[in-house]
Parts: C-alpha cells; structure tokens; sequence
C-alpha cells in the first residue's frame, strides 16, 4: 500500500521579508501550518540567535531555536543540521516531520570559507508500513561551479548511504535559477 505524503520546503531567509524588511516568523509560522505538510524542508533557519530583550519583545522574536518555533505543535520531530557560525548566532537547514526519525545527518558542502552549506539527511520511519524514507534538505551555493560540486557530494552521499529499494525526497533551495548546475 503506498502512502501520499505532503511536502513543504521553503528557505525562509532567518524570519525575514524579502529585503529584510520586517520579521515576520509569527506570519510564517501560521502559512506553513496552513499548507498541512507532513514533512517541511527549511533553509536559512536560526539555531541560535542572541537579541536583546528589547528586539525580542519589538519584533515578537522566540526565545527558541526558530525550527522548534516553526514545529510547535504540528510537526513533533525534527532535525537541525547548523551551516553557518558567527558571533551573535547559527543558521542552517531544518526538516520538521510528522512522523520520527531513525537517524539524522548534517553533511558540509561548503566549497568557500565564506559560504557555509550543507545537506541535511534524516531517515524517516514512516508509520503503519515500517518504511524508511530517506528526506535530504539542501541549500547549495550561489555559483554554478560551487552547485556542480555540492550536486556531485548530493549524488555520492545517495549512492553510499540511500539503498535502492527506499524512497528518498531532496527538497531545498539549489540557487539554479538559470538551471545551469
């Protein structure tokens, strides 16, 4: 019996509108509730964020990693693989399932000091039918040559960690808008 599952990615630039106008992970929060998704790839997620108290209550921003926000009470697993470390904070990708996790991975693709990615690959036990669903979360560079390096690492880490006989999703933001990687 085969089950439909439903999917979300979304890179959701650390809680802010594009141009980083306003914070607006509260609206966020409610949008992706409202698609229903038994499984959510995120890109661009805090881990940690340091704000004074006086950002926290002006911009209603949580005390809580922002993929534990985001998962409240709709997706009760999780998994958080951190790309990018600096003083105040770490962003990274984030799967929010609702079904649990067997295991989890953070893989770092970064080619460049500066751009830190990775791909996330959790492994999924779905319910009922005790399949094991490979979900791999990727947020690859912005240059075509970085992409074509981070899809090679994509590709070997599948063919040495995902068998053939179990269905996989990759989901993220592969910054190919010309379809060139």
């Amino acid at each position: 019996m085969t089950r439909e599952i439903h999917i979300l990615t979304y890179n959701i630039h650390k809680g802010y509108c594009s141009g980083n106008r306003r914070f607006v992970l509260d609206s966020m929060r409610q949008r992706i509730a409202e698609t229903g998704a038994d499984i959510v790839f995120l890109q661009e997620i805090h881990g940690t964020a340091i704000k004074s108290d006086a950002k926290r209550r002006r911009f209603s921003y949580p005390d809580q990693p922002h993929f534990e926000y985001l998962a409240d009470q709709a997706w009760p697993h999780y998994a958080y693989g951190c790309n990018a470390i600096y003083r105040k904070g770490d962003h990274g990708n984030a799967i929010l399932s609702r079904f649990p996790f067997a295991s989890w991975k953070n893989i770092d693709v970064s080619i460049f000091p500066r751009s830190s990615r990775s791909i996330l690959h959790g492994v999924i036990e779905l319910p009922d039918s005790g399949t094991r669903l490979h979900t791999l979360c990727v947020h690859l560079g912005l240059l075509e040559q970085e992409r074509r390096e981070q899809l090679q690492a994509l590709t070997d880490r599948i063919n040495d960690h995902v068998p053939r006989d179990e269905p996989m999703i990759i989901a993220g933001d592969f910054n190919d808008w010309r379809n060139h990687a």
